[in-house]
């Protein structure tokens, strides 16, 4: 499933509304949501909630002040999951010596995520993997796990050759006594590589998709 990552905007405005319904449990009005994320024209938080409103994250009745359901209310749930920055859809690029200390989430609905294992995101660079739906811009979520399916789309790290050195995201493939990082772009090459010249990360379970 794909799903649009919020702006900054967007999502502080999601915040709000979830932490207002919680002290109060009725939604605020645009007023009050204006006053909240410090948005002085009431046009501007009715542009951002009807972005929102698209993303099926919220659900409004225009005809009444506080008209505003919070759709995760009803059982979708919203989690935050670490960003640890960019990966290559294309040649393989360094991952940060210490992801976690970017201190960086999104925000993905939980039916998106799987029911258990640990969970990091990544934002792709590059469009090696286009025809998997996978975009430059994208952000993929990523269940740890040091093994794949054959076939399946793995976030892998190239050890060697130096050249190549850096992690990427590609289908995984075994073929005899080698294995084959395969792209979804025909532009794209495969990377052929021995068993113990990669390491895997994760298996790709969803992504947001940064729509344009």
């Amino acid at each position: 499933m794909m799903y649009t990552p919020l702006r900054p905007r967007q999502e502080e405005i999601l915040r709000f509304i979830e932490s207002y319904l919680d002290e109060n449990n009725y939604p605020p009005t645009i007023r009050e949501i204006g006053q909240a994320v410090g948005i002085s024209s009431t046009s501007v938080v009715n542009y951002n909630l009807e972005k929102l409103e698209e993303l099926k994250l919220i659900e409004r009745n225009r005809e009444v002040s506080r008209g505003l359901r919070l759709v995760g209310r009803d059982g979708i749930g919203w989690r935050e999951v670490p960003l640890y920055g960019a990966i290559a859809a294309g040649d393989p690029i360094p991952l940060p010596e210490d992801p976690a200390a970017l201190d960086e989430q999104v925000l993905a609905p939980e039916e998106m995520l799987p029911s258990s294992g640990e969970v990091f995101a990544l934002r792709i660079k590059g469009q090696s993997m286009i025809d998997a739906l996978l975009d430059d811009g994208d952000v993929i979520i990523v269940r740890s796990q040091p093994e794949v399916e054959t076939g399946e789309v793995a976030v892998i790290e190239v050890l060697e050759p130096p050249e190549w050195a850096g992690a990427t995201v590609k289908r995984f493939y075994f073929a005899e006594d080698q294995v084959e990082l395969r792209p979804a772009n025909p532009t794209y090459t495969s990377l052929w590589l021995l068993p113990d010249q990669v390491r895997i990360y994760g298996k790709v379970v969803s992504a947001l998709r940064q729509y344009r």
